[in-house]
């Protein structure tokens, strides 16, 4: 007989039905629990269990987290607009971005990238 098998002549008692049914939902809502705290970064210590996060995935949790920023970010953005593009090609082709001062600007805004992604890669 399976743990979750109830006979029928047990069925015909309700107390012992209303009681199997009790059980279950019990059982079912402390493992809702256990993942809604996982899901939520709640990781209480529970007797009996222990958990080990590696350094690779921490790694993935924290890229995972930039990719989420990164997106949120493209998704903020507008649409690409021709004209503005079409601009840009005008400027580029005109030398306005060969500067120095073209050059560092587009340092600066990418360093904090390049430090995210250093530090993912270390």
């Amino acid at each position: 007989m399976g743990a979750n098998k109830i006979e029928r002549p047990l069925v015909s008692d309700p107390r012992i039905l209303a009681r199997f049914q009790q059980t279950q939902r019990g059982e079912a809502d402390a493992e809702a629990r256990k993942l809604a705290d996982a899901k939520s970064g709640d990781l209480r210590h529970t007797a009996g269990e222990k958990l080990e996060i590696s350094s690779s995935a921490r790694k993935v949790a924290d890229m995972r987290t930039l990719v989420e920023a990164g997106r949120s970010r493209i998704e903020a953005e507008p649409e690409v607009r021709a004209d503005r593009v079409a601009e840009a090609k005008r400027r580029l082709e005109a030398g306005v971005y060969t500067t120095a001062e073209a050059r560092q600007r587009t340092a600066e805004q990418l360093s904090p990238v390049l430090q995210d992604l250093s530090r993912l890669l270390d």
